[in-house]
């Protein structure tokens, strides 16, 4: 029998991308903080910016998503080398 192969949760994934790749998660969430602050003030349940819709609910943005379903996302990963 094969091994299924292992399950990586959301938490275990932003704690890789924050300790092992280097991504300051504290700075960008304090940017969308600042991107989405006028609008939960004014009771807003989305924000569109620069080309992605900012999902808010209950003063909590729950998602991100492109504003166009044909909008592409950033450029795939791509591992650089120490050195």
């Amino acid at each position: 029998m094969t091994r299924p192969a292992p399950i990586i949760t959301d938490h275990a994934m932003l704690r890789y991308l924050e300790r092992v790749v280097g991504i300051d998660v504290a700075m960008h969430r304090r940017e969308v903080e600042l991107r989405v602050s006028q609008a939960v003030e004014l009771g807003a349940s989305a924000l569109v910016s620069e080309g992605f819709r900012y999902t808010i609910c209950d003063f909590r943005v729950t998602t991100v998503l492109p504003a166009r379903p044909d909008l592409r996302r950033l450029p795939p990963f791509r591992e650089v080398e120490d050195g």
